[in-house]
């Protein structure tokens, strides 16, 4: 439970993020570079309502350039955050690097095809994009991996090893509220306008959309992006 100052800040995060999504989104001609535009002000909000949190609050954080351990936790994500990363990707990676991503997002995507929900979450398989601990696609990285943060490395490191170990109690819920209004607002504003809002696992959209130029069309014709074997869920 919020405290009412918080809860206030909370809804005004929430509120203002979806007014600025709506009329970015209604200025979007369809041509690519625009929803990406978009998308680039909605991510730096996120990263500036991090900046924006009290300095005490920011310095109990102990995520640190190098770390990696919840790189490894399944993560879910909407179309817009996948066409966001794979244009990232496709705008600064070099061919033979592109391939490797290719490569190792195919295995991903293999590896979690016809799992369950729980097995799928208890892969703990790290990310294609993770190199020598450090996340290789940073500032095309998705929402919740900009919004996550844990005051404790080592429950998050335990929590890899047994996902029956809750990491949650060494989260921040001062910081987390405001990310996640955000993110939520965010959100909220794109499926509104219609675009796919279905909930992906992101190795496996990413792979996609790499591989096939079609998804990105269908995804700015507002339909759904990606086969079901995408899902996460």
């Amino acid at each position: 439970m919020f405290s009412p100052a918080l809860e206030k800040q909370r809804q005004q995060l929430y509120g203002q993020t979806v007014q600025g999504m709506e009329r970015r989104l209604r200025a979007v001609t369809g041509e690519p570079a625009t929803m990406f535009k978009t998308l680039r002000w909605g991510l730096d909000e996120i990263d500036r309502a991090l900046a924006g949190t009290p300095a005490k609050v920011r310095a109990q954080i102990a995520c640190r350039a190098g770390c990696g351990v919840c790189c490894s936790v399944p993560v879910d994500v909407q179309a817009h955050e996948v066409f966001f990363s794979a244009e990232h990707i496709q705008l600064h990676f070099p061919p033979e690097e592109l391939a490797g991503v290719i490569e190792r997002t195919a295995f991903r995507r293999r590896s979690v095809t016809g799992l369950s929900e729980r097995d799928r979450d208890r892969l703990m398989q790290p990310c294609a994009l993770l190199h020598a601990g450090s996340c290789t696609i940073y500032e095309g990285r998705p929402e919740i991996c900009r919004a996550h943060h844990s005051t404790n490395k080592e429950i998050c490191a335990a929590h890899v090893a047994n996902p029956d170990v809750d990491p949650s109690p060494d989260y921040l819920p001062t910081l987390r509220a405001r990310m996640f209004a955000v993110m939520l607002g965010m959100d909220e504003a794109i499926e509104a306008a219609g675009y796919d809002d279905r909930a992906y696992d992101f190795g496996s959209a990413l792979h996609e959309a790499l591989t096939n130029s079609l998804c990105r069309v269908r995804w700015l014709r507002k339909e759904p992006a990606f086969p079901d074997n995408c899902l996460a869920r």
